[in-house]
């Protein structure tokens, strides 16, 4: 063969072997065309092996890849979808073949179904730099910080997205949430009001909304936001602590009780949570002078931390009222009961009751002459029944008490003892204070006397 032959065969060979680059070229395209449409029509089988024939010819075309990682997401291969999506990012050029925004959305669907939070907001991050007004990537990135309790970061993009878009109404009751959290209570009261109105079956804004009331005081509107909160098993517990708490705070302590041992059973005791509901229920039943019911409940708190707030001095207490017959009467009678006594210990001190007034569930006043000295101006005694130190608060409340009912002199009285500054400012106003000491000791008088 000729010179000549060989290079026209060469140079022949070459221009078919470019022609067929380019056949295959133009293939390609119309290829993975095809394979998409079978995986839109549900052939999973026969869209991967056009993929699969594809890149064994041409290993990173990203057209075919893109494709392979949609058919691993629909075969719920989300790691190596992940891989597949990672790996077409790292190619040069390959946004002239694909929407890059497209594969961050995909990537952030992906991450969210296999858990990977941080990854998954990563994603978003990188979406809302391309267009920082991506009303979406602001919807699902702030619905995600807020799923992760960052009530800082969640709350900018939820506002941001509901702000362009009112209709997102899925982002009230979050954003509401966000909002309580960073104690932007009126705000977050618009949010959960309109959290309510758009899904009344939605029952986490009810208790946010409750508490917003408790903080107003509006208890009427709490209570009815709690009562509702309780449908959802997430809340029930800390709607009946807070349904507790409101009662106790109004001195209304039966029904506290009511409330709280519903959700007793429900607690869990060794949390915080657990911890505080039992501390309240037991005030509650102190405060009805229940001393067995309190001192069961002190007893499981301590079981499990004796150093829970004040529980080991209530128990000492309790338990040496209890272990003490007259300290024990004191505390297990009902104010009514005790009046009899009560008056004869005010005969002991040589006065003569005129009328008395419930000031408190456990505390009277009664206004009184002097039974030795008949022209003085009356007296007012307090007795309250409580195991607490008085405070000098409640010394200047009786002294206004004493102004209000022109009295001159006061006595008060009660089963524990004075704080230093409640016995210096008594003192000061001239009122005599007896402690529970004093008590004990006018009780075995009075019993001896009897026998």
């Amino acid at each position: 063969m000729s010179l000549l032959s060989i290079t026209f065969f060469i140079v022949g060979a070459s221009i078919v072997g470019a022609l067929l680059l380019v056949i295959r070229a133009h293939q390609y395209p119309a290829k993975v065309r095809k394979a998409q449409e079978y995986l839109d029509s549900g052939d999973i089988a026969k869209a991967s092996e056009i993929v699969k024939l594809v890149l064994e010819r041409k290993k990173d075309y990203v057209p075919a890849r893109y494709l392979r990682a949609q058919i691993l997401v629909k075969q719920k291969q989300y790691l190596l979808a992940i891989s597949e999506l990672n790996g077409i990012l790292a190619l040069p050029e390959f946004n002239k073949h694909v929407n890059e925004l497209d594969i961050h959305y995909m990537l952030a669907d992906l991450y969210h179904e296999t858990q990977q939070w941080q990854k998954e907001v990563e994603e978003f991050r990188i979406i809302l730099q391309f267009n920082p007004d991506d009303i979406n990537a602001n919807h699902r990135l702030g619905i995600v910080l807020y799923r992760q309790h960052d009530y800082i970061g969640a709350k900018d993009y939820l506002l941001k997205a509901v702000t362009m878009d009112p209709a997102l109404t899925d982002i009230y009751a979050p954003l509401g949430i966000c909002l309580f959290n960073l104690a932007d209570y009126e705000l977050a009261q618009n949010f959960l009001i309109k959290a309510i109105e758009s899904n009344p079956s939605n029952y986490e804004p009810y208790y946010y909304l409750g508490m917003i009331y408790t903080m107003k005081k509006d208890y009427v509107a709490a209570l009815d936001m709690l009562s509702r909160a309780r449908n959802d098993r997430r809340y029930f517990v800390k709607s009946q602590y807070a349904i507790g708490q409101i009662y106790f705070d109004n001195d209304e302590y039966s029904k506290a009780i009511e409330e709280l041992e519903k959700g007793l059973s429900y607690v869990k005791d060794s949390t915080d949570e657990g911890l505080a509901y039992r501390y309240l229920l037991a005030e509650c039943y102190e405060m009805e002078n229940k001393i067995q019911e309190a001192v069961h409940h002190w007893e499981k708190i301590a079981s499990i931390n004796p150093n829970y707030r004040s529980t080991q001095l209530k128990l000492d207490d309790y338990k040496a009222i209890l272990e003490n017959k007259n300290l024990k009467f004191l505390f297990t009678s009902s104010m009514s009961e005790l009046q009899p006594l009560i008056t004869e210990i005010i005969a002991q001190l040589n006065y003569s009751i005129v009328y008395k007034k419930e000031v408190a569930p456990n505390e009277y006043m009664y206004k009184c002459f002097s039974v030795k000295r008949i022209n003085e101006p009356p007296a007012l005694i307090n007795f309250i029944r409580t195991t607490r130190d008085i405070t000098e608060g409640q010394i200047n409340a009786f002294y206004q008490r004493m102004l209000e009912e022109k009295c001159r002199s006061g006595i008060f009285i009660t089963t524990s003892k004075f704080s230093i500054n409640a016995k210096s400012q008594a003192a000061n106003k001239m009122i005599e204070i007896m402690d529970g000491r004093f008590l004990q000791k006018t009780m075995e008088k009075i019993k001896g006397k009897k026998v």
